[in-house]
């Protein structure tokens, strides 16, 4: 697993962070700076609602990605 870069953001990707905490990417603005995210819960199926963060807020938040063909 590797931290999360602004280059690795697009639609569908799924993250976690070091509690094991995952979230997916619904909707993603480079131009306005934001993105939408829903949590997951352990079987990858929405826990809560919509929740829309800052691209920066979102990075400082320690997120990581799996290496293709890995999983989280």
């Amino acid at each position: 697993m590797r931290k999360i870069k602004t280059e690795d953001l697009h639609v569908g990707l799924i993250c976690a962070d070091r509690d094991g905490n995952r979230v997916r990417i619904d909707r993603f603005d480079r131009g306005a700076g934001n993105l939408f995210c829903h949590f997951l819960n352990d079987e990858l199926r929405v826990q809560e609602g919509i929740q829309e963060f800052s691209i920066e807020q979102f990075l400082a938040g320690i997120w990581y990605i799996a290496a293709p063909g890995m999983s989280l």
